[in-house]
């Protein structure tokens, strides 16, 4: 079983395995953040920050559409992790709840190009999972054809839309106490394509794969209309950047020239669907921070830094989280882990369009420097804040540092202790004394672009991880700490980067 550990702890040495589980044991007996909360500075600046966060996330959303018409649409947009490339095989195979898809898959029978043509047709099909054959996306492969898959075969399968949307139904209709609701209903599209910029799926001067967007949007109201329903389109979600970091075949990395794209291509998008059809309010855009582990070439944030920033500077932005942490096939994400971070896109989804609160996700508010010691402060959903390890590719792994790199004037920075001090306070203490204010960066390229730093969040999943060895999965994926466990939910520290400032209270 992996372990959160909730208590301060020493870098070195690290333990691991049933040493590391008896010591956190231990910890957590002997060392109490109700003991770390005695200094008075830190009681401090831990309220502050609930505070903070607390009027952030408790703040009524009033922009994006309300849950009042009988057909809501939620469009996938984006690359390869919004489209499901390589996430095979199918999981999601049995509908759930009420939920719908335009056609017999979420995704185009089109694997590019400007026209989204609904498999099978466009009429509303119960929401589940597909595998559609890469060179022919109209046709659905069966169990037997995914088995014979090779290892790495682009086929797009479970996607993050399926998952997001049947766990924001289940919370839906709890919240309503109800076991139905046939006149309020989610419909799924996904208009992603596969290695894609975002210049190239910009309405100006990209490659046209923005028209597929409106067209999926116009083929589904009138299938709503068809129906006798009322249509709105509800969100949409945007995974996206890969490409970006790269810097090759238009990539940018640049984080100016990224925000300035992705604020056009999100009005572009609304003017050009919800104005469009009448609609008053904007579709809420709720997105992930992309992972910086093996594209990006020179160590840069820059893309992951401009998706948390437009996230709080827009209105109706909502960045739900990184996906560094979920089991993956390399750049992609596995089976499991396109559900399982669709599980955390549809807990966002249900919190900011069905409960119309605000959101953040675990991220970082400041930094301050005093002498050896750095505190950094933090927006935590659910606290206390606690340390794992995420999963890269099918394996739990300790990340050096935790995730955390300090450099100064002189350069790397030595890091002695890593403590969690408070519930939203975290210390760092490094091994010589500070050239100037250090830069803090966490979950770059130089960790891998991971780390272990999470909250508390107890929402409980709506689907398990599962091991299908006989559709191609193969034996890494088979993770006794995982397998036929619910996904657990609790929000991951996005990647950042930051400057400390001097002294020990936090500039307000």
């Amino acid at each position: 079983m992996r372990v959160s550990w909730h208590a301060a702890y020493s870098l070195t040495p690290r333990p691991s395995g049933k040493r590391r589980a008896a010591l956190v044991g231990a910890l957590l007996i002997g060392c109490s953040f109700g003991v770390v909360a005695a200094d008075a500075n830190l009681a401090e600046r831990d309220a502050r920050n609930k505070r903070l966060t607390a009027e952030r996330v408790e703040a009524p959303n009033r922009l994006s559409p309300e849950l009042s018409a009988k057909y809501n649409h939620i469009v996938t947009f984006g690359q390869s992790l919004a489209s499901g490339a390589e996430g095979w095989p199918a999981l999601s195979t049995e509908p759930g709840y009420d939920n719908l898809m335009l056609g017999e898959a979420t995704r185009s029978a089109t694997y590019s190009g400007d026209r989204f043509v609904p498999v099978g047709g466009p009429v509303f099909k119960p929401l589940k999972a597909v595998v559609q054959r890469k060179t022919d996306p109209k046709e659905l492969l069966t169990e037997r054809e995914v088995a014979q898959l090779e290892k790495h075969a682009q086929e797009e399968g479970e996607s993050v839309e399926v998952g997001a949307l049947n766990l924001a139904r289940r919370l839906y209709l709890e919240g309503k106490g109800v076991e139905s609701d046939p006149e309020h209903l989610f419909v799924a599209s996904n208009a992603a394509t596969s290695g894609r910029s975002i210049a190239q799926l910009s309405k100006v001067g990209g490659t046209q794969e923005y028209r597929r967007v409106l067209q999926a949007v116009d083929q589904a109201r009138q299938a709503a209309e068809a129906e006798g329903g009322r249509y709105v389109l509800s969100a949409f979600f945007w995974l996206q950047g890969e490409h970006d970091y790269a810097e090759v075949q238009g990539g940018i990395n640049d984080k100016a020239t990224y925000k300035r794209m992705l604020r056009q291509l999100r009005k572009d998008l609304n003017e050009d669907t919800a104005r469009a059809i009448g609609q008053a309010r904007m579709p809420a855009f709720i997105t992930y921070q992309t992972d910086a582990k093996s594209s990006v070439v020179n160590g840069s944030l820059d893309i992951g830094m401009a998706q948390w920033e437009l996230a709080q500077q827009e209105p109706n932005w909502y960045l739900a989280g990184p996906v560094y942490p979920y089991v993956d096939k390399g750049v992609h994400l596995s089976a499991n882990g396109y559900r399982w971070f669709g599980q955390m896109l549809g807990k966002v989804y249900h919190r900011v369009v069905i409960e119309r609160r605000g959101w953040l996700p675990l991220s970082p508010i400041g930094a301050t420097v005093e002498g050896r010691e750095i505190l950094i402060d933090f927006h935590v959903p659910h606290p206390p804040l606690a340390f794992d390890e995420p999963y890269l590719g099918h394996q739990a792994r300790m990340i050096e540092n935790y995730g955390f790199v300090l450099t100064d004037e002189k350069g790397k920075v030595p890091v002695e202790s890593i403590e969690a001090v408070a519930d939203t306070v975290v210390r760092l203490v490094v091994a010589r004394d500070l050239a100037g204010a250090p830069t803090i960066r966490y979950a770059s390229r130089e960790t891998g672009g991971a780390g272990e730093l999470h909250d508390s969040d107890p929402t409980p999943a709506d689907a398990r991880y599962e091991y299908l060895p006989e559709q191609g999965m193969p034996p890494e994926a088979d993770i006794e700490a995982l397998v036929g466990k619910p996904y657990p939910l609790h929000n991951w520290s996005i990647a950042f980067e930051l400057q400390a400032r001097e002294g020990h209270d936090r500039a307000r």
